[in-house]
């Protein structure tokens, strides 16, 4: 049953992908399999896709290059991870806009539960703690809380009330198809934010959803995985392969060649994370759109501050559970 299980992690991980200040390599770190996946995506080279194109020879030694590369990374288990992944995605995609707009709070009253204990997850890994550890680990942190920050509330103010003009106008004007060049330059588009969003994705501590919503991007995708928009998605996940390609190698060789470093690195984007994700932030609303500010402590408890406190207490048991099954057999990273 263990193809279950590793379906199961990836819908989870697939989950943690799609909300924005929630990162899905923090999930995988928090589950176990997170140096399992970087070293299984790192394998995966032009010369393995060539030895797997031998299953077109139609004879027994193709048909055992084929099985053995497939083991060489790690493919069963990187097609149950996004298989489960991917099922998650798609299934929850109606969801996800739902509790974000609807729930604000408890939903990320959650996921701040969830993020809290996981920065056990990669501290544990440290073999020594030295000064020049703790401070790589500090500027992870300040630098997490400073990309979070990078855009003013003004501004985000100012996008918002731009979009709701050009939906106005569009409502009142006659609808105009988008031309070809203005078309190849929204998926050429599309393309480099996969490339960059999954970057962030498989980095501890940095959400890849948040990034997109930096880029604008974040709510067309999820409006392209309801409406079934092929092309637009196809263009993201093609920029997904190709960012995941390089990313890992990188990560995987700083991983190497500065094992505490990097893992304190990790340790601070999680930590750095919580800033992202705190529930309770001043809010103004733009037409239909809610747009959240700055942090703010919760000046009255009310059912939603109530609720919120569950959710949160919700994701941290969540964690610990994992992290209890998981005592037995750290991961070596």
């Amino acid at each position: 049953m263990i193809w279950v299980k590793e379906i199961i992690f990836g819908a989870i991980f697939g989950v943690a992908n799609i909300i924005p200040g929630v990162s899905g390599g923090t999930m995988a770190l928090i589950m176990g399999f997170y140096h399992r996946l970087i070293m299984a995506i790192q394998n995966i080279t032009i010369k393995s896709i060539l030895n797997l194109l031998a299953i077109l020879k139609f004879n027994q030694k193709g048909v055992q290059v084929f099985q053995t590369e497939l083991k060489n990374f790690d493919a069963y288990f990187l097609i149950r991870l996004f298989l489960g992944a991917i099922i998650a995605i798609v299934a929850l995609a109606k969801l996800m806009t739902y509790l974000l707009t609807q729930w604000h709070n408890p939903t990320y009253g959650f996921f701040f539960g969830l993020v809290l204990l996981s920065v056990i997850a990669p501290y544990r890994l440290i073999s020594k703690m030295t000064p020049m550890v703790i401070l790589v680990a500090v500027i992870a942190a300040i630098s997490v809380i400073g990309i979070s920050s990078g855009v003013s509330g003004e501004d985000l103010i100012k996008k918002a009330q731009i979009k709701q003009e050009l939906k106005v106008q569009n409502e009142a004007a006659t609808t105009v198809s988008e031309n070809g060049n203005q078309q190849y330059f929204k998926y050429l588009m599309f393309f480099i934010m996969g490339a960059i969003a999954i970057s962030a994705m498989i980095l501890p501590g940095v959400s890849g959803s948040f990034l997109l919503i930096l880029m604008g991007g974040y709510f067309e995708i999820l409006t392209a995985i309801v409406n079934r928009d092929l092309i637009l998605l196809g263009s993201f996940a093609l920029g997904c392969l190709i960012g995941l390609a390089v990313f890992t190698r990188f990560l995987n060789l700083m991983l190497k060649r500065f094992h505490d470093q990097t893992l304190a690195f990790l340790t601070g984007l999680v930590a750095g994370s919580l800033w992202v994700i705190w529930p309770f932030k001043n809010s103004v609303k733009i037409g239909e759109e809610t747009i959240y500010l700055d942090n703010v402590f919760p000046n009255q408890i009310a059912l939603s501050e109530v609720v919120t406190f569950i959710a949160t207490l919700a994701g941290m048991i969540i964690v610990f559970i994992f992290l209890k099954m998981e005592n037995q057999e750290t991961p070596e990273i």
